[in-house]
């Protein structure tokens, strides 16, 4: 009996991706080339969240089978070919990193072809590194229920409701819940985290039972973690409909606060199942003209 052939290449929206039928996700029979595809199909929707932002790219050579890493550095002439970088000194080591800029289609499916599933962007454009224009929490339920992140996420809309700033939701991929509120310019990423810390704090005093400021996951127990700190200067936080390396494919998806109750299963959206969704009202469509300024 003879074995199966396999692509070498195949052209996914003018793009040559390597290995198209190597398998990422065997329970599923989903492929790198499949991954490439859903993105090639979805990128008028997922594109306008990574143009002109630096990124980090989660590279998983070998899909739900191998080990992940974040990769951040891109130098020149390194793949994608093209593709505009911006060089920024990191913090923590002293030394510049040459960031790969999204917003190109080129770009996405080149980062697919490297071996990349998740895209993690900034909250500032290259025009203006330190004008953030969006404020994120991350709500990550150290129980690994849902429906803790859920009842935390309705807690924090209404304090966000209470300071008069539209929120938007969105499924993380996982089993978190993400908060975006679209900023006006002229706010610093200090100036953001500091808010956001302060509601965190908030949100915590409020439902101490189920919300956390601490740092330290021993210290959370069951509860869920409301992290403020995606907000601060070259942090990340993955985009609208990228692909999470989770079981079934999922994808983080846009949200109306009326989706979110605590029977709502973010493993429903995955690559095979979101085409339909992105065919109906986009709950995200008024983000930019919802922007606000900050209370003092």
């Amino acid at each position: 009996m003879g074995t199966a052939r396999v692509r070498e290449t195949a052209v996914i929206g003018g793009v040559e991706i390597s290995n198209p039928d190597k398998v990422w996700w065997p329970d599923d029979g989903i492929t790198k080339g499949d991954i490439a595809r859903f993105y090639h199909e979805i990128s008028a929707s997922l594109i306008p969240w990574m143009r002109d932002r630096p990124l980090t790219a989660e590279r998983c050579p070998d899909g739900m089978l191998g080990g992940c890493f974040y990769r951040k550095n891109f130098p020149e002439g390194n793949i994608p070919v093209g593709a505009p970088r911006l060089r920024l000194r990191a913090e923590s080591t002293g030394k510049d990193v040459n960031y790969l800029v999204g917003g190109t289609l080129d770009a996405l499916l080149g980062l697919v072809r490297v071996g990349c599933i998740a895209m993690h962007v900034m909250n500032f454009r290259v025009q203006s590194l330190h004008d953030a224009d969006w404020l994120a929490f991350d709500l990550d339920p150290s129980s690994g229920e849902f429906a803790d992140t859920v009842r935390a996420g309705l807690g924090l809309r209404a304090i966000l409701d209470e300071h008069r700033l539209g929120s938007f939701p969105k499924t993380s991929g996982s089993r978190g819940l993400h908060v975006f509120v679209p900023l006006r310019q002229g706010h610093s990423q200090d100036d953001v985290t500091a808010f956001a810390v302060r509601v965190g704090e908030e949100l915590a005093r409020r439902k101490p039972d189920l919300v956390t400021m601490e740092f330290s996951k021993k210290a959370r127990g069951t509860r869920v973690y409301a992290d403020p700190f995606r907000n601060a200067y070259l942090q990340t936080i993955v985009t609208p409909y990228s692909v999470r390396r989770r079981p079934h494919a999922p994808v983080s998806t846009p949200l109306a606060w009326d989706e979110v109750t605590p029977k709502l299963d973010p493993a429903q959206f995955t690559i095979r199942t979101l085409e339909k969704r992105l065919g109906n009202v986009d709950p995200w469509k008024d983000f930019r003209r919802r922007a606000v300024k900050l209370p003092r």
